[in-house]
Protein backbone atom coordinates (compact mmCIF):
# COMPACT_ATOMS: atom_id res chain seq x y z
CA UNK A 1 0.00 0.00 0.00
CA UNK A 2 1.45 3.68 -0.50
CA UNK A 3 1.56 5.56 2.27
CA UNK A 4 1.22 9.36 1.94
CA UNK A 5 3.55 10.63 4.64
CA UNK A 6 6.34 7.14 4.21
CA UNK A 7 6.81 5.96 7.80
CA UNK A 8 6.93 8.63 10.76
CA UNK A 9 8.37 8.19 14.04
CA UNK A 10 6.48 10.95 16.29
CA UNK A 11 6.39 11.35 19.36
CA UNK A 12 2.68 11.93 20.47
CA UNK A 13 2.64 10.71 24.03
CA UNK A 14 5.54 12.99 24.62
CA UNK A 15 4.06 16.17 23.95
CA UNK A 16 0.57 14.76 25.33
CA UNK A 17 -0.04 17.18 28.31
CA UNK A 18 0.49 20.43 26.27
CA UNK A 19 -2.02 18.80 23.60
CA UNK A 20 -4.57 18.10 26.46
CA UNK A 21 -3.99 21.58 28.15
CA UNK A 22 -4.65 23.31 25.05
CA UNK A 23 -7.91 21.52 24.31
CA UNK A 24 -8.66 22.75 27.83
CA UNK A 25 -8.26 26.26 26.88
CA UNK A 26 -9.81 26.07 23.94
CA UNK A 27 -13.44 24.42 25.14
CA UNK A 28 -12.97 26.86 28.52
CA UNK A 29 -13.03 29.52 25.92
CA UNK A 30 -16.08 28.05 24.35
CA UNK A 31 -17.95 27.67 27.44
CA UNK A 32 -17.25 31.53 28.50
CA UNK A 33 -18.72 32.35 25.28
CA UNK A 34 -22.26 29.86 25.92
CA UNK A 35 -22.45 31.69 29.03
CA UNK A 36 -21.79 35.10 28.04
CA UNK A 37 -24.88 34.71 25.31
CA UNK A 38 -26.94 33.09 27.65
CA UNK A 39 -26.28 29.24 25.78
CA UNK A 40 -26.87 28.44 22.43
CA UNK A 41 -28.23 30.27 19.57
CA UNK A 42 -31.35 27.76 19.23
CA UNK A 43 -33.08 28.65 15.59
CA UNK A 44 -36.65 28.27 15.62
CA UNK A 45 -36.51 24.34 15.42
CA UNK A 46 -35.88 24.55 19.29
CA UNK A 47 -37.28 27.64 20.19
CA UNK A 48 -40.07 28.02 18.32
CA UNK A 49 -41.03 30.99 15.73
CA UNK A 50 -41.98 31.22 11.75
CA UNK A 51 -39.74 31.25 8.84
CA UNK A 52 -41.06 32.40 5.99
CA UNK A 53 -39.35 31.86 2.24
CA UNK A 54 -40.20 34.28 -0.50
CA UNK A 55 -38.79 34.85 -3.92
CA UNK A 56 -39.02 38.42 -4.72
CA UNK A 57 -38.37 39.35 -8.72
CA UNK A 58 -38.26 43.31 -9.46
CA UNK A 59 -39.50 44.44 -12.32
CA UNK A 60 -37.20 46.28 -15.24
CA UNK A 61 -35.80 49.85 -13.76
CA UNK A 62 -36.20 49.05 -10.27
CA UNK A 63 -33.60 48.38 -7.41
CA UNK A 64 -32.87 45.26 -6.45
CA UNK A 65 -33.90 44.20 -2.76
CA UNK A 66 -31.45 44.21 -0.28
CA UNK A 67 -31.16 42.65 3.08
CA UNK A 68 -30.82 46.41 4.57
CA UNK A 69 -33.99 46.99 2.74
CA UNK A 70 -36.02 44.40 3.72
CA UNK A 71 -34.67 45.03 7.26
CA UNK A 72 -36.17 48.07 7.64
CA UNK A 73 -39.56 46.93 6.23
CA UNK A 74 -39.25 44.56 9.69
CA UNK A 75 -38.84 47.46 11.59
CA UNK A 76 -41.23 49.11 10.97
CA UNK A 77 -43.67 45.98 11.50
CA UNK A 78 -42.03 45.84 15.26
CA UNK A 79 -40.04 42.52 13.91
CA UNK A 80 -36.74 44.61 13.58
CA UNK A 81 -34.96 41.18 15.44
CA UNK A 82 -35.98 38.51 13.11
CA UNK A 83 -33.00 37.03 11.23
CA UNK A 84 -32.79 37.44 7.27
CA UNK A 85 -30.81 35.58 4.81
CA UNK A 86 -30.79 36.21 1.37
CA UNK A 87 -29.41 34.41 -1.67
CA UNK A 88 -29.60 35.21 -5.14
CA UNK A 89 -30.62 32.63 -8.11
CA UNK A 90 -31.57 33.04 -11.94
CA UNK A 91 -35.10 33.24 -10.73
CA UNK A 92 -34.94 36.03 -8.47
CA UNK A 93 -33.88 36.80 -4.71
CA UNK A 94 -34.65 34.40 -2.37
CA UNK A 95 -35.46 35.86 1.00
CA UNK A 96 -35.81 33.87 4.37
CA UNK A 97 -37.18 35.56 7.15
CA UNK A 98 -36.98 33.99 10.96
CA UNK A 99 -38.94 35.24 13.59
CA UNK A 100 -38.05 33.41 17.00
CA UNK A 101 -40.18 32.67 20.30
CA UNK A 102 -43.40 34.31 18.16
CA UNK A 103 -45.35 34.48 21.23
CA UNK A 104 -47.53 36.81 19.21
CA UNK A 105 -48.61 34.19 16.74
CA UNK A 106 -52.13 32.74 17.30
CA UNK A 107 -54.55 30.54 15.48
CA UNK A 108 -56.94 32.71 13.37
CA UNK A 109 -59.50 30.96 15.84
CA UNK A 110 -57.49 32.24 19.24
CA UNK A 111 -57.20 35.74 17.56
CA UNK A 112 -60.86 36.08 16.94
CA UNK A 113 -61.63 34.74 20.78
CA UNK A 114 -59.48 37.08 22.28
CA UNK A 115 -60.70 39.73 20.42
CA UNK A 116 -63.78 39.61 22.38
CA UNK A 117 -62.05 38.92 25.13
CA UNK A 118 -60.40 42.38 25.16
CA UNK A 119 -62.70 44.20 23.44
CA UNK A 120 -66.45 43.63 24.61
CA UNK A 121 -67.45 44.87 27.90
CA UNK A 122 -70.08 42.20 28.23
CA UNK A 123 -69.03 38.44 29.62
CA UNK A 124 -72.63 37.33 28.34
CA UNK A 125 -71.13 34.89 26.00
CA UNK A 126 -69.97 31.38 25.55
CA UNK A 127 -67.98 29.25 23.24
CA UNK A 128 -69.23 26.36 21.75
CA UNK A 129 -67.12 23.06 20.47
CA UNK A 130 -67.39 22.42 17.06
CA UNK A 131 -68.31 18.69 17.83
CA UNK A 132 -71.53 20.22 18.95
CA UNK A 133 -72.62 22.46 15.64
CA UNK A 134 -74.26 21.11 12.67
CA UNK A 135 -72.94 20.34 9.33
CA UNK A 136 -74.50 23.48 7.81
CA UNK A 137 -72.15 25.53 9.57
CA UNK A 138 -69.15 24.45 8.21
CA UNK A 139 -70.88 24.84 5.19
CA UNK A 140 -71.55 28.22 6.01
CA UNK A 141 -68.34 29.67 6.90
CA UNK A 142 -66.86 27.94 3.80
CA UNK A 143 -63.59 26.38 5.59
CA UNK A 144 -62.71 30.04 7.36
CA UNK A 145 -61.28 29.88 10.70
CA UNK A 146 -63.96 30.99 13.06
CA UNK A 147 -65.60 30.27 16.66
CA UNK A 148 -69.51 29.56 17.55
CA UNK A 149 -71.05 31.58 20.87
CA UNK A 150 -74.09 31.65 22.37
CA UNK A 151 -74.74 35.40 23.32
CA UNK A 152 -77.19 38.16 23.67
CA UNK A 153 -74.87 40.74 22.60
CA UNK A 154 -75.77 42.57 19.52
CA UNK A 155 -74.07 41.39 16.28
CA UNK A 156 -72.74 45.08 15.53
CA UNK A 157 -71.03 45.14 18.53
CA UNK A 158 -69.59 41.49 18.15
CA UNK A 159 -68.48 43.08 14.70
CA UNK A 160 -66.83 45.91 16.13
CA UNK A 161 -64.76 44.21 18.31
CA UNK A 162 -63.61 42.10 15.37
CA UNK A 163 -62.68 44.89 13.56
CA UNK A 164 -60.67 46.63 16.42
CA UNK A 165 -58.33 43.45 17.09
CA UNK A 166 -56.07 41.71 14.34
CA UNK A 167 -58.94 40.31 12.56
CA UNK A 168 -59.00 40.82 8.56
CA UNK A 169 -62.41 40.47 6.94
CA UNK A 170 -64.81 39.66 9.80
CA UNK A 171 -68.08 38.74 9.11
CA UNK A 172 -71.17 37.57 11.18
CA UNK A 173 -72.74 34.61 10.08
CA UNK A 174 -75.74 32.22 12.15
CA UNK A 175 -76.32 28.73 12.68
CA UNK A 176 -77.26 26.13 15.34
CA UNK A 177 -76.16 23.45 17.37
CA UNK A 178 -77.14 20.08 17.11
CA UNK A 179 -80.05 20.67 20.13
CA UNK A 180 -81.34 23.30 18.24
CA UNK A 181 -80.00 26.21 19.86
CA UNK A 182 -79.01 29.17 18.13
CA UNK A 183 -75.35 30.04 18.08
CA UNK A 184 -73.64 33.00 16.81
CA UNK A 185 -70.59 32.81 14.30
CA UNK A 186 -68.01 34.63 14.31
CA UNK A 187 -65.30 34.31 11.55
CA UNK A 188 -62.26 36.30 9.86
CA UNK A 189 -58.42 35.71 8.78
CA UNK A 190 -56.20 36.31 11.88
CA UNK A 191 -53.11 38.87 11.28
CA UNK A 192 -49.97 37.07 12.43
CA UNK A 193 -46.69 38.02 11.61
CA UNK A 194 -46.44 36.41 8.26
CA UNK A 195 -49.53 37.91 7.06
CA UNK A 196 -48.25 41.65 8.56
CA UNK A 197 -44.91 40.80 6.66
CA UNK A 198 -46.47 40.11 3.51
CA UNK A 199 -48.75 43.64 3.39
CA UNK A 200 -45.53 45.32 4.84
CA UNK A 201 -43.42 43.81 1.78
CA UNK A 202 -46.47 44.80 -0.78
CA UNK A 203 -46.40 48.40 0.47
CA UNK A 204 -42.82 48.82 0.43
CA UNK A 205 -41.97 47.46 -2.57
CA UNK A 206 -45.22 48.34 -4.96
CA UNK A 207 -44.74 46.51 -8.45
CA UNK A 208 -42.45 43.91 -7.49
CA UNK A 209 -43.18 40.41 -7.78
CA UNK A 210 -43.46 38.61 -4.29
CA UNK A 211 -44.10 34.77 -4.07
CA UNK A 212 -44.40 32.84 -0.93
CA UNK A 213 -42.66 29.56 -1.66
CA UNK A 214 -43.18 28.15 2.44
CA UNK A 215 -44.58 29.36 5.73
CA UNK A 216 -43.39 26.89 8.88
CA UNK A 217 -44.14 27.44 12.46
CA UNK A 218 -43.24 25.70 15.61
CA UNK A 219 -44.47 26.50 18.79
CA UNK A 220 -42.04 26.82 21.71
CA UNK A 221 -43.45 23.90 22.80
CA UNK A 222 -42.72 21.92 20.55
CA UNK A 223 -39.47 23.33 19.92
CA UNK A 224 -38.41 22.41 23.45
CA UNK A 225 -39.59 18.87 23.05
CA UNK A 226 -37.21 18.62 19.75
CA UNK A 227 -34.25 20.19 21.67
CA UNK A 228 -34.67 17.60 24.88
CA UNK A 229 -35.33 14.76 22.04
CA UNK A 230 -32.23 16.46 20.28
CA UNK A 231 -29.84 16.00 23.50
CA UNK A 232 -31.34 12.92 24.52
CA UNK A 233 -30.27 11.27 20.70
CA UNK A 234 -26.86 12.57 22.02
CA UNK A 235 -26.88 10.90 24.64
CA UNK A 236 -28.46 7.72 24.24
CA UNK A 237 -25.47 7.55 21.26
CA UNK A 238 -22.62 8.15 23.85
CA UNK A 239 -23.93 5.49 25.99
CA UNK A 240 -24.39 2.66 23.33
CA UNK A 241 -21.14 3.56 21.69
CA UNK A 242 -19.68 2.88 25.31
CA UNK A 243 -21.34 -0.30 25.53
CA UNK A 244 -20.26 -1.59 22.32
CA UNK A 245 -16.60 -0.64 22.53
CA UNK A 246 -16.54 -2.40 26.19
CA UNK A 247 -17.69 -5.32 24.06
CA UNK A 248 -15.26 -4.78 21.56
CA UNK A 249 -12.28 -3.49 23.21
CA UNK A 250 -12.31 -2.97 26.88
CA UNK A 251 -14.13 -0.42 29.21
CA UNK A 252 -11.59 2.02 29.65
CA UNK A 253 -11.07 1.99 25.47
CA UNK A 254 -14.87 2.73 25.50
CA UNK A 255 -14.62 5.35 28.79
CA UNK A 256 -12.11 6.97 26.37
CA UNK A 257 -13.47 7.62 23.50
CA UNK A 258 -16.81 9.11 24.71
CA UNK A 259 -14.28 11.95 26.43
CA UNK A 260 -13.05 12.62 23.25
CA UNK A 261 -16.45 12.75 21.54
CA UNK A 262 -17.45 15.02 24.52
CA UNK A 263 -14.24 16.93 23.69
CA UNK A 264 -15.33 17.18 19.40
CA UNK A 265 -19.25 18.17 20.82
CA UNK A 266 -17.65 20.89 23.22
CA UNK A 267 -15.58 22.43 20.93
CA UNK A 268 -17.08 22.75 18.00
CA UNK A 269 -20.24 24.05 19.69
CA UNK A 270 -18.08 26.48 21.54
CA UNK A 271 -17.41 27.27 18.07
CA UNK A 272 -20.42 27.62 16.95
CA UNK A 273 -21.43 30.14 20.21
CA UNK A 274 -18.13 32.58 19.45
CA UNK A 275 -19.51 32.65 15.88
CA UNK A 276 -22.85 33.07 16.75
CA UNK A 277 -23.65 30.70 14.50
CA UNK A 278 -27.85 28.76 15.18
CA UNK A 279 -28.06 25.35 16.38
CA UNK A 280 -30.90 23.79 13.75
CA UNK A 281 -31.97 19.91 13.85
CA UNK A 282 -30.03 20.05 10.61
CA UNK A 283 -26.97 21.04 12.51
CA UNK A 284 -27.51 18.30 14.99
CA UNK A 285 -27.68 15.59 12.28
CA UNK A 286 -23.98 17.18 11.79
CA UNK A 287 -23.22 16.77 15.34
CA UNK A 288 -24.27 13.13 14.87
CA UNK A 289 -22.56 13.11 11.95
CA UNK A 290 -18.74 13.96 13.51
CA UNK A 291 -19.26 11.88 16.50
CA UNK A 292 -19.22 8.54 13.73
CA UNK A 293 -16.42 9.94 11.92
CA UNK A 294 -14.17 11.21 14.94
CA UNK A 295 -15.59 7.59 16.47
CA UNK A 296 -14.11 5.94 13.42
CA UNK A 297 -11.09 7.54 13.37
CA UNK A 298 -10.59 6.47 16.97
CA UNK A 299 -11.43 2.93 16.43
CA UNK A 300 -8.93 2.12 13.79
CA UNK A 301 -6.26 3.40 15.74
CA UNK A 302 -7.56 1.76 19.05
CA UNK A 303 -7.73 -1.37 16.95
CA UNK A 304 -3.50 -1.10 15.94
CA UNK A 305 -3.22 -0.40 19.83
CA UNK A 306 -4.22 -3.57 20.56
CA UNK A 307 -2.47 -5.23 18.02
CA UNK A 308 0.56 -4.14 18.78
CA UNK A 309 0.28 -4.47 22.40
CA UNK A 310 0.08 -8.57 21.64
CA UNK A 311 2.64 -8.11 19.08
CA UNK A 312 5.33 -5.87 21.75
CA UNK A 313 4.37 -7.47 24.30
CA UNK A 314 7.43 -6.22 26.39
CA UNK A 315 7.88 -3.20 25.14
CA UNK A 316 7.20 0.70 26.54
CA UNK A 317 3.28 1.20 26.74
CA UNK A 318 3.47 4.76 25.32
CA UNK A 319 6.23 3.91 22.67
CA UNK A 320 2.97 0.95 21.47
CA UNK A 321 0.62 3.70 21.59
CA UNK A 322 2.88 5.71 19.11
CA UNK A 323 3.87 3.48 16.76
CA UNK A 324 0.05 2.38 16.68
CA UNK A 325 -0.58 5.75 15.87
CA UNK A 326 2.34 6.21 13.12
CA UNK A 327 1.17 3.67 11.62
CA UNK A 328 -2.23 4.83 10.79
CA UNK A 329 -1.39 8.48 10.15
CA UNK A 330 -1.11 8.34 6.63
CA UNK A 331 -4.49 6.78 6.24
CA UNK A 332 -6.11 8.96 9.19
CA UNK A 333 -4.50 12.19 7.16
CA UNK A 334 -5.83 10.83 3.72
CA UNK A 335 -8.99 10.13 4.80
CA UNK A 336 -10.19 13.35 6.84
CA UNK A 337 -8.28 15.90 3.62
CA UNK A 338 -10.45 13.71 0.89
CA UNK A 339 -13.87 14.44 3.47
CA UNK A 340 -12.40 18.14 4.12
CA UNK A 341 -12.83 18.69 0.38
CA UNK A 342 -16.45 17.40 0.27
CA UNK A 343 -17.25 19.18 2.54
CA UNK A 344 -15.20 22.52 1.50
CA UNK A 345 -17.25 22.58 -1.80
CA UNK A 346 -20.50 22.45 0.48
CA UNK A 347 -19.70 25.36 2.71
CA UNK A 348 -18.59 27.29 -0.51
CA UNK A 349 -21.42 26.04 -2.72
CA UNK A 350 -24.37 25.10 -0.49
CA UNK A 351 -26.10 28.79 -0.18
CA UNK A 352 -26.86 29.84 3.34
CA UNK A 353 -29.45 26.20 4.01
CA UNK A 354 -26.59 24.45 4.51
CA UNK A 355 -23.51 26.73 5.76
CA UNK A 356 -24.08 26.29 9.33
CA UNK A 357 -24.32 22.50 8.75
CA UNK A 358 -20.91 22.56 6.74
CA UNK A 359 -19.16 24.58 9.36
CA UNK A 360 -20.01 21.87 11.51
CA UNK A 361 -18.52 19.19 9.81
CA UNK A 362 -15.67 21.65 8.69
CA UNK A 363 -14.55 21.78 12.51
CA UNK A 364 -15.87 18.43 13.59
CA UNK A 365 -13.11 16.82 11.32
CA UNK A 366 -10.48 18.65 12.26
CA UNK A 367 -11.34 18.55 15.73
CA UNK A 368 -12.28 14.65 15.31
CA UNK A 369 -9.07 13.88 13.61
CA UNK A 370 -6.88 15.78 16.23
CA UNK A 371 -9.15 14.13 19.09
CA UNK A 372 -7.98 10.30 18.01
CA UNK A 373 -4.29 11.47 18.07
CA UNK A 374 -4.08 13.71 21.01
CA UNK A 375 -7.21 12.85 23.42
CA UNK A 376 -8.50 9.24 23.06
CA UNK A 377 -4.97 7.63 22.93
CA UNK A 378 -3.57 9.43 25.51
CA UNK A 379 -6.09 8.43 28.10
CA UNK A 380 -5.06 5.15 27.71
CA UNK A 381 -1.40 6.16 28.73
CA UNK A 382 -2.46 8.32 31.73
CA UNK A 383 -4.40 5.22 32.66
CA UNK A 384 -1.72 2.72 32.51
CA UNK A 385 0.88 5.39 34.11
CA UNK A 386 -1.43 6.03 37.06
CA UNK A 387 -2.51 2.68 37.54
CA UNK A 388 -0.23 0.42 36.52
CA UNK A 389 -3.09 -1.40 34.37
CA UNK A 390 -2.26 -1.62 30.62
CA UNK A 391 -5.80 -1.48 28.50
CA UNK A 392 -5.94 -3.68 25.35
CA UNK A 393 -3.94 -6.60 27.06
CA UNK A 394 -6.94 -8.54 28.04
CA UNK A 395 -8.52 -10.86 24.70
CA UNK A 396 -11.52 -9.87 23.19
CA UNK A 397 -13.93 -11.82 20.69
CA UNK A 398 -12.58 -10.04 17.23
Amino acid sequence: MIRFLGKTSIDFQGKRHVWMTFSGIVILVGLVSLILHGGPNYSIDFKGGLKIELRVNEPEGKPAVTEDLVRGTLNKINLGNSEVKMTRSAQGENIIVQIKEEGRFKPPEAIIRNSLETNVESKDWRVIPEHRLTPSVFEATQGLSFIAVETMIPSKDLLTALKTASVDNPKILEGETLDGDAVILLTGEGRDSASKLLRALATDFPGYEINVRSIDRVGPKIGGELRRDAIFAVLVALLLIVIYLWWRFELLFGIAAVIALFHDVLITLGIFSILNLEISLTVIGAFLTLVGYSLNDTIVVFDRIRENIKKYKDANYGKVINRSINDNLSRTIVTSLTTLIVVLVLFFSGGEVLHSFAVALLVGIIVGTYSSIYIASPILVEWAERTGKVAGSKKKKS
